[in-house]
C-alpha cells in the first residue's frame, strides 16, 4: 500500500506538471491570438481611412498620364484629355462667342478678329493645361502618399505579427521543456522514493526478531 501511494504521488505530480504546462501554453496562445487580432483590426481601420485618398489617386492617374502624353494614346491623347477638362468647352465657347460678337459690332470678322481668337484659344489651352496638370498632380500625390502609408502599415503589422508568432513559439518551447522536466522529476522522485522504500523493507526483513 505504501509503494502504491509512492507511485500514485509520482503520477499525480506528473499529471500536475502536464496540466500546468497545458494551461500555460493555452494562455500563451490566447495572448498571441489577441495581439494578432488587434494588429489586424488596426490595419483594417487604417485601410478604411486611407481608401478614399487611394481611390482619388487611382481615378486621377489615367487623365494625368494622358495630359503628360504617356497614356494609352501617347502624345496624341494630350489634346483630347485637355478638351475633356471640366469647364474647358464652356470657357472656349463663351470666349469665342464674346470675340465674335465684338467683331460683329466693329464691322465683321477681320484679321484682328482671327488673331484675337487664336490668342484666346492658345491662352485658354495653356492656362487650362497647367492648372489641370497641377490639380491632377496633387490628387495623384495624395493617392501615392496614402498607398505608401498603407504599405508601411502592412509591413509594420506583418513584422509585429511575425514577432508575436516567434515569441509564442519560443515561449511554447520553454513551456514544453519545463513541463517535460517537471514530469521527469516527478517520475524520477517517485522511483527514488520507491527504491528507498524497497531497500528499507529489505533491511527490515533481514533483521532478526528482537535484534
Amino acid at each position: 500500500m505504501v509503494a502504491a501511494a509512492v507511485i500514485g504521488a509520482a503520477a499525480v505530480g506528473a499529471v500536475g506538471s502536464a496540466v500546468a504546462g497545458s494551461e500555460a501554453a493555452g494562455a500563451t496562445r490566447d495572448a498571441s491570438n489577441a495581439a494578432i487580432a488587434q494588429q489586424q483590426s488596426a490595419l483594417g481601420q487604417q485601410a478604411t481611412l486611407s481608401q478614399p485618398y487611394r481611390d482619388l489617386g487611382t481615378a486621377a492617374l489615367p487623365q494625368y498620364e494622358a495630359l503628360l502624353g504617356i497614356g494609352s494614346q501617347g502624345s496624341a491623347g494630350i489634346l483630347d484629355a485637355l478638351q475633356k477638362t471640366p469647364g474647358y468647352q464652356f470657357a472656349l465657347s463663351q470666349g469665342e462667342t464674346g470675340i465674335l460678337n465684338q467683331a460683329s459690332l466693329s464691322g465683321g470678322v477681320s484679321g484682328n478678329t482671327l488673331a484675337a481668337l487664336d490668342k484666346f484659344n492658345t491662352g485658354l489651352a495653356e492656362g487650362t493645361y497647367q492648372q489641370q496638370v497641377g490639380n491632377l498632380q496633387g490628387a495623384v500625390g495624395l493617392g501615392q502618399a496614402a498607398a505608401a502609408g498603407q504599405a508601411s502599415n502592412i509591413g509594420t503589422a506583418a513584422g509585429n505579427i511575425s514577432s508575436t508568432l516567434v515569441n509564442q513559439g519560443n515561449t511554447q518551447a520553454g513551456i514544453d521543456a519545463n513541463t517535460a522536466a517537471g514530469i521527469t522529476k516527478a517520475i524520477g522522485g517517485g522511483v527514488d522514493n520507491y527504491l528507498t522504500l524497497s531497500a528499507l523493507n529489505s533491511l527490515n526483513n533481514q533483521v532478526p526478531p528482537g535484534g
